[in-house]
């Protein structure tokens, strides 16, 4: 790849730790991951909480695992990415806020 592509791209990623773009970062790499495990049809495999197995081609620790793998996305997708989203929007309301009408800390 080319080395120029690369730095911009790392320049884009970087933030500040818990600063507003870090949380949204944060979120869209759940939701990302969230969506190629969907897509992926991990979602069958869920079945294992009614005690049956998503795929009779695979072992039954298999199907569970790929089924523990989903149901863990699915939770951080559904409970986690809101509040860092949220979070991200009261972070860069309070900085807007302590920075005062001249945009200085006070």
């Amino acid at each position: 790849m080319n080395e120029g592509f690369l730095r911009k791209i790392r320049r884009l990623w970087r933030a500040d730790f818990l600063s507003p773009k870090d949380l949204l970062q944060r979120a869209a790499v759940l939701a990302l991951l969230f969506l190629v495990a969907h897509l992926a049809g991990l979602r069958e495999f869920t079945s294992i909480l009614c005690g049956t197995v998503g795929s009779t081609e695979m072992s039954w620790r298999h199907s569970a695992e790929l089924g523990v793998l989903y149901l863990i996305l699915y939770m951080a997708f559904v409970l986690v990415v809101p509040v860092l989203v949220i979070a991200a929007a009261i972070v860069s309301a309070w900085r807007k806020y302590s920075a005062g009408p001249a945009g200085q800390q006070k």
